[in-house]
């Protein structure tokens, strides 16, 4: 690991902890805490505190473990619930980063291998993407994990067409239907006899049933533009378009988040 990417982290790191917490996690994953244990003031700021653990920890394991571990403590996605942009700024800030060794900070906080970028441009490149613009907008996670590297590839086609099979794998997953594309829409949400539906939705009245149609009609409409054009047939959207991308994978989301609303009813019974 470059001393010079632990430096930076550490720095990163230390802006979003208070010095209580860097003892609670030193002590939490039992490393060696330079400033208990030298006393020495010097050591005294956050992000030097930091930087010398981690170094002195991944010099004893021989291994980046605790530099991951570390990052992944600090950027746990509950910990910043009521700032979403500080979330994305230090995203942003730690994978441009981190990505020199070979290493990216995903949306749910976990830190993976990546092939390492060579250049300053394409530092810049990957994290000012279709993915990273996505995050602004809080997309369902269900979106981004089935076309990421569509995405960080901006390859916009195929992007959205993999994140529109995840709605229809979402609701096989509901009801362990084996059917596909708008068949498995209209079975699954059959006016008559709903083997889904939307929890304390019970469609006793017109405003309910509404609200079950539209749900019906969102996910078919997203199975008719997205997920039945092949790469060579006419669209109704602009594949070269990150606009248009972006609002189809906003559209996607939707569906992804009122499916959490929904239970299947099919085993009920049972």
């Amino acid at each position: 690991m470059d001393s010079q990417i632990v430096q930076e982290i550490s720095k990163i790191l230390g802006e979003l902890v208070t010095g209580s917490k860097i003892t609670y996690l030193f002590k939490k994953n039992k490393w060696r805490d330079y400033y208990t244990s030298t006393g020495d003031k010097m050591l005294s700021t956050k992000w030097k505190r930091i930087e010398d653990t981690l170094n002195f920890e991944m010099d004893k394991s021989n291994s980046i473990t605790p530099f991951i571990k570390l990052i992944e403590d600090i950027m746990k996605p509950f910990e910043f619930r009521n700032d979403i942009n500080l979330w994305n700024e230090s995203l942003n800030d730690i994978n441009k980063v981190i990505g020199f060794c070979g290493l990216e900070l995903l949306e749910n906080g976990k830190v993976i291998q990546i092939k390492p970028i060579d250049t300053l441009q394409e530092a810049i490149q990957r994290t000012n993407n279709l993915y990273t613009k996505l995050n602004e907008y809080d997309v369902h996670l269900e979106v981004v994990k089935y076309c990421k590297q569509e995405l960080l590839q901006e390859n916009y086609f195929h992007a959205v067409l993999e994140a529109s099979k995840s709605v229809l794998q979402r609701i096989r997953d509901l009801n362990l239907s084996g059917k596909d594309g708008n068949t498995l829409i209209n079975d699954s949400f059959n006016l008559k006899n709903p083997s889904i539906i939307i929890k304390d939705n019970y469609m006793v009245n017109d405003t309910e049933k509404s609200q079950y149609q539209g749900l019906k009609s969102l996910l078919n409409t997203i199975c008719y533009l997205y997920r039945n054009p092949t790469a060579h047939s006419p669209k109704m959207y602009d594949d070269k378009n990150e606009r248009d991308a972006i609002q189809a994978l906003l559209l996607i989301s939707m569906a992804h988040v009122q499916l959490d609303k929904c239970i299947c009813v099919r085993f009920l019974e049972d």
